[in-house]
């Protein structure tokens, strides 16, 4: 087994409890802020981990890695959003 295939077993190990963690929280945690937060958090890390372990852009050309990055943390900003201003945007695209 080579350095590389330990590097993606372990983010593997670690996106899987880091995935373990968020069900836990937000299955377990009282609603609030900061649960959501948190939450949004771990995804954003295990983007990050995505993006650069798994699609291999950590040696991308910076203006592409940069642009996926920035993709991978609207999810996270999305689910702060939706707990901050649910009715409203619930509001805006009701049919």
């Amino acid at each position: 087994m080579n350095a590389t295939t330990r590097s993606v077993d372990w983010t593997w190990v670690i996106l899987i409890s880091l995935t373990l963690v968020g069900v836990t929280l937000g299955e377990g945690a009282q609603p609030g802020l900061w649960v959501t937060a948190l939450i949004a958090a771990i995804t954003a890390f295990k983007g990050r981990l995505v993006i650069d372990s798994f699609m291999e852009l950590g040696g991308a050309h910076p203006s592409i890695r940069r642009l996926v990055r920035l993709y991978g943390l609207l999810v996270p900003i999305l689910m702060i959003a939706v707990y901050l201003f649910g009715p409203q945007i619930a509001g805006l695209t009701s049919l």
